[in-house]
């Protein structure tokens, strides 16, 4: 693959913070306008990832292995580099924040095979929750609920004050987590169709070569479809909640991918090519799309109806490896969109070094930020917001 073409535009208009993972997962460092650096970790640390921003902007939690196997995670000021740090009973290998950003949500090797602890900041409580084979989570909107995903077909609600599993369904389709709409009553998840036929011994259920997207409340227990598809894989509810976009595979090959408005029900194909991964802009005007082309990456932006090629590229292996592939979950606590939806980052491999790029979407080239392997935006665009 040829080199990345670069941009001359002047980094210290940087749209918002970001934080980045050093290329070899040694180092966390938040970046700010005229390409500042705020370095969050210390020399102690064997092993330093999945930085997460708070939901507020203002604090980063990253997960840390010292050289003698002890795991916990680190909540540190992205104002002045203060942490606190948290003992974990297994070492996290994801991250998700409260909605208030008073708690984390972490998964670690445990139990099962997947386990979940609850972090609450106030008190400093570390506390194992569940585990099973494969862990999917999100917190819903008050933060008093995980909407969990588990072995690739339970949804369950856990009370997070009290432990309380509640199954909400038991035939789920092939997807990662699910996702709480706004007002906190429903969960969108996708779920094979089951049909009736007729057998011996009267009606057999069966399951039909398709799926559908539904919006479960779990209050009323009242089921909304919003979308039927083939194979479909994955799903994500814009910011404004205006639309929702979703993927489906054909043959097992390609993967398509469509928007649902959802005021209206009508379908738009988006002519994206073959898609690996996606992710709204906050603006809910754009997509950005990682697709698959030349045994690698190519970052293209659907923009209200326009599709724009950005540039061609392999991506670091931190970066595939732990986030782009469980996209589905990273997607609803990680952002590589600046706030204001002016541009992205994206974390690649260039003649064999692992850099982090900024891409602006006026632009032609991406910037070269600097070294490292994975990057994502704050929810804010400065220490302040």
């Amino acid at each position: 693959m040829p080199p990345i073409g670069l941009s001359t535009a002047d980094l210290a208009s940087l749209p918002g913070r970001l934080v980045i993972n050093g290329d070899q997962r040694q180092s966390v460092t938040v970046i700010e306008a005229d390409l500042v650096t705020l370095p969050l970790t210390d020399t102690q640390a064997e092993f330093a990832s999945q930085p997460t921003w708070s939901p507020d902007g203002q604090s980063v939690a990253w997960s840390r292995v010292m050289s003698d196997g002890t795991a916990s995670v680190v909540v540190s000021s992205a104002t002045d580099g203060s942490s606190t740090e948290y003992i974990t009973p297994f070492q996290v290998f994801y991250i998700q924040w409260r909605p208030d950003s008073g708690a984390l949500g972490v998964l670690g090797a445990g139990g099962e095979g997947t386990a979940l602890a609850i972090i609450d900041l106030g008190d400093g409580q570390v506390t194992q929750k569940h585990s099973a084979g494969s862990f999917y989570f999100v917190w819903s909107p008050d933060g008093k609920t995980l909407v969990t995903h588990l072995n690739g077909s339970i949804i369950e609600l856990v009370d997070v004050a009290t432990g309380r599993r509640t199954p909400i369904d038991t035939e789920t389709g092939t997807f990662e987590a699910p996702q709480w709409t706004p007002d906190g009553e429903s969960i969108i998840y996708i779920r094979p169709i089951i049909i009736q036929t007729a057998g011996l011994g009267g009606l057999v259920a069966a399951q039909a070569n398709r799926d559908e997207l539904v919006v479960h409340n779990v209050a009323t227990d009242e089921v909304t479809v919003l979308a039927e598809d083939a194979a479909m894989n994955g799903f994500s509810l814009s910011p404004d909640s205006t639309e929702i976009a979703y993927t489906a595979g054909r043959s097992g090959v390609e993967t398509d991918m469509f928007v649902v408005d959802l005021a209206t029900g009508e379908r738009e194909s988006l002519e994206v090519g073959l898609v690996f991964a996606w992710q709204w802009s906050p603006d809910s005007r754009k997509i950005l799309v990682f697709g698959i082309e030349d045994a690698g990456i190519v970052l293209r932006v659907w923009n209200s109806g326009t599709v724009t090629d950005y540039f061609r590229a392999l991506p670091t292996g931190t970066f595939f490896n732990r986030y782009l592939i469980f996209w589905g979950q990273y997607t609803r606590s990680m952002t590589v969109w600046a706030p204001d939806s002016s541009a992205f980052v994206f974390a690649a491999t260039d003649r064999g070094d692992d850099y982090v790029f900024l891409q602006r979407i006026e632009d032609g080239f991406p910037s070269l930020v600097g070294p490292g392997s994975v990057a994502s935006f704050s929810p804010g665009g400065d220490s302040t917001d």
